[in-house]
Order: C-alpha cells, then structure tokens, then sequence
C-alpha cells in the first residue's frame, strides 16, 4: 500500500517520480460475444436409426439476451436453422451425437390451414450421427518370447561400489623369467561376439583374390534387368507411325498426376446422392414421441455435466418417498376445487354400494326399516407414471430434483402433477415449482413436460427446458433457479 509523505522538496519529487513504478494496473478483459442456439430434438423409434425425426428451435442467445430461435432474422429461414449448422445432441450436458441441418421447412397443419392467421413453425430436418466410441486400448498379453538375460564377464563392465570384484582366471604363480613378456598378455578378453576385429590381410592370396575381384566388379557394377536402363535398338517404322498419329490425334490425354485421378474429386449427379438415405419427416405428436435437447454454439467448448448421481443406494427411494408425501395432499386438493372423481379402488366401496353385512342384517329387521347410509371414505390418490430426476444445476449448487407424477380421474383425462424442489442441508425439500392440471383445463394451464437440463448462454449455469403443451398447442420454456423459486427466463412463440 502506497502512503503520502508530508515533507516537501525533494522527498515529494522522489514519490512522484516512483508512483508509476509502484502502481499497480488494472486490464479489463473485453466481454466474450457468445453465440448459443437451444433446440429439441424429437424423433420416434432408436436414436441411432430414428424411423422419423426433426429438430425444433427453442432460444438463440445473441447480443447478450435470449431470443426466439423460431423466428430470429427469418430470412429466408431462421438463423438457427440454416443449412450447415450442426446441433450437439445432449443428455444433460453429455454429448450423444450431432445432428448437421440438411434443409428446413415452415410446416402449417391441416387445421390452422383453414384460419385466417394460420399458425406456423418452422422444422429443421438432417441426420443423427452418434458420437463414435474411444478406441479401446489393446490387452496386454504376455511376450512368446521373453527377454533372455545373460551374464557378462566383461572387467570395464560398471558396477556398484559395494560389489565384490568378479573372480579372474589368469595365475596367481610368477611368471617365467626367461619367458619374454608379450603385449597380448596383457590386453583384455571380450566374449562380445558382435564385437568388430581387425585382421591383417594375407599377402598369399591376394592374387587370386584381386583376380576374381576384378572379374566380379566388372560384370556387378550394372544389373542386367534394369528397366530404366537405356539400351540401343533399330527403329522401328510401325511404331513411329502410331506415335505421331497420337500425337496429332484430337483426344486429350491426362497425366498421371491430373486432377481427374483424385479419388475424392466430388462429382456431380442427378437425383440423391448414392448411399444416402435421409430421415423421414416427423408429422404431428405421436405417442411414442422421443425428446432431447441441442444445442449448436458457435465455439468449441468443454462439456458440462449436470447430472447428479445418487450419494447411497437408498437416496432415491427416501426422496421418492419425501415427493410422494408433497404430491398426494396436493393433487387431492385439486380434485376437490375441480370437482373429480377418483376410480375406487379393490379395498374401497363404491359411493351408493350398502356393504353385504348391512344388507344382511336387515333381512332380520322389518322390511320397512332402511338401513342407515354409511359415511364413504375418499379413496386414497394413487400416483402412477412416477419419474424423478436429480440434477447439479451449478457448481457446489444443491441438489435440484424434477417429480412428475400422474393420477386417474373417472371423468377426462389423467391429473398432471410436476414438482421441482431442492435438497436442503437440513434434509428437508424446499418446493420451488409446482404445476397440476388435468386433461380437461390443459387451455388453462398447459402440462408442463420436463425435457432436460440445459445451459442456454453458456454461462456453466444450466436451466430446466419444459415442454409447455396444451390442448393443439404448445410453447417451451426455460426455467432458472437462482433462489428458492423458479424464475421463467425464456418462453417460446406458440406452435402446433
């Protein structure tokens, strides 16, 4: 920390001269410019091989806010749908494939056809390619033959100092005094059989060495079947003839190195291309409608899981437990407000049935008395089509959990039940979204249909993608839980 001086003169010039030395700088790093598309990808049958598919635009992130992918700069087609862009399809941050955009359509149903304003959408259409596997690593196996380690004798060999030095075999007796001593008695004996030596030549032979040498260099220098060699013949008439008709021929032809060699030059054809069998177009809401998210962004980045796996084997069936007790006050209460039934069930009676016992009893009593109504228990709510999914949502975020749940009714439809909340330290859930319709008011409030987890600006926060589905309608939403309710960032326009 910098401190002012209070003596004046040189002291204070000598401060001024040394601040911008000390001070410290501060950079501002320029804002990054990300460019992130949402879609869903819905197709039936396996997603390897989907019988029918399409892809639809859900948010694009672009100048620092959500916008419409749907109708974002439609001109011709979307930006988000334009050819050549190639979607990630994702299961909570991991990638499962891409999907690259072959062309899109602005698909109108037969029934807002006959409207004044039809309502339309625009589709995407291209091929699922699977992410392809990592490339396992070969089993190690045992050699067939192994290494063979052999001793050497060698004295120049190194060794460790507290090693005992390796026996030799010269005598231990003095030698001969009138035994001159040679030089090779003295040199070392190396057993290396790759060793190179060095041996006079024998004058002796050498004559008839340098003979047969000389004979063999004279016929080796060149090989006789050389094809490139050059060799002298007589001309042969019937062969220029031919050259020069070539020659002045009008036909062209190619060198060995032309472009029209290369085995991957693209060619151009009539029709589909071969080999090529594009997925169907997928029509309407089928029943067994699959979705996934996707999300197309214009840089490379790490993926993010958001996924969150169960801590014990019985975290998952105390949470169910915990949502369940949280799901059947409600959906009871709704059914109540909106005046439903629930079907009996095999352990309770029906509402205007006289148990067999009373029955019986008052075959006894006079035929004028009437046996008292019994009050009727409600039955109980039995929840059916139960999923529960956890998630992380942000780093060190709580665990944030999706319970949908459905309930029969006897008159329309089934009651829709959709719970997100959060595990708190304490252990306890902390409800952040709740939402319960039934098939009869979905133009009320619309079935909200969890899709996944996804981050939509890249911001490694991820936001909860619901399928908002009414009764010929639906729209997607985005949901964020920065505090303990979920706040609605992204609604899409409406589509059919």
């Amino acid at each position: 920390m910098l401190k002012c001086s209070s003596f004046g003169g040189p002291v204070l010039l000598a401060a001024l001269l040394a601040a911008p030395v000390c001070a410290q700088t501060h950079r501002v790093a320029a804002p990054e410019h990300v460019t992130r598309a949402v879609a869903i990808y819905e197709w039936t049958g396996d997603l390897a091989k989907p019988t029918a598919a399409r892809l639809v635009p859900v948010s694009l992130f672009i100048n620092g806010h959500l916008e419409d992918a749907g109708v974002y700069l439609t001109q011709p087609i979307p930006f988000a749908l334009q050819t050549g862009n190639v979607y990630s399809i994702e299961e909570a941050g991991r990638s499962e494939g891409t999907v690259d955009l072959e062309y899109a359509r602005n698909v109108v149903t037969h029934r807002s056809a006959t409207d004044d304003n039809p309502v339309t959408a625009w589709f995407g259409y291209g091929n699922f390619k699977p992410t392809p596997a990592e490339p396992k690593a070969p089993a190690l196996h045992a050699s067939a033959h192994p290494a063979a380690i052999v001793a050497s004798s060698d004295p120049d060999r190194p060794h460790f100092a507290g090693r005992s030095a390796p026996s030799t075999t010269t005598s231990t007796t003095s030698p001969d005094k009138t035994t001159p001593a040679t030089s090779d008695s003295t040199k070392p004996t190396d057993d290396d059989p790759d060793r190179p030596h060095m041996t006079r030549r024998d004058n002796s032979d050498s004559g008839s060495t340098s003979g047969s040498t000389s004979t063999t260099t004279s016929t080796g220098d060149v090989p006789a079947d050389d094809p490139d060699r050059p060799t002298l013949r007589h001309r042969d008439p019937k062969q220029d003839a031919q050259r020069r008709k070539q020659d002045s021929g009008s036909a062209v032809t190619g060198m060995s190195t032309s472009l029209n060699d290369d085995p991957s030059r693209p060619t151009m054809r009539r029709g589909k291309p071969a080999g090529l069998t594009p997925t169907a177009e997928l029509k309407s809401l089928p029943p067994n409608l699959h979705q996934v998210a996707a999300v197309s962004d214009a840089a490379n980045r790490e993926p993010h899981l958001f996924a969150r796996e169960w801590a014990t084997p019985t975290e998952r069936a105390a949470t169910l437990i915990q949502f369940q007790t949280l799901a059947q006050p409600r959906v009871a209460n709704y059914i109540t407000i909106n005046h439903l039934t629930l079907p009996p069930t095999a352990t309770t009676p029906a509402a205007n049935q006289t148990p067999k016992t009373t029955a019986r009893k008052s075959t006894h009593r006079s035929t004028a008395a009437k046996a008292a109504p019994i009050p009727q228990t409600p039955p109980p709510v039995v929840l059916s089509n139960e999923q529960l999914t956890p998630y992380t949502l942000s780093y060190d975020g709580l665990p944030t959990f999706v319970y949908t749940a459905e309930v029969a009714v006897t008159t329309g439809g089934p009651v829709y039940l959709t719970l997100v909340a959060q595990h708190l330290p304490s252990g306890d859930l902390q409800v952040s979204l709740s939402s319960i319709t039934d098939a009869t008011h979905l133009d009320r409030t619309p079935w909200m249909r969890l899709v996944d987890a996804v981050d939509p600006d890249a911001g490694h926060r991820a936001s909860l993608l619901f399928e908002l589905r009414a009764q010929s309608t639906r729209q997607f939403a985005l949901y964020r839980l920065t505090s303990a309710t979920a706040e609605q960032i992204f609604v899409s326009g409406v589509i059919e």
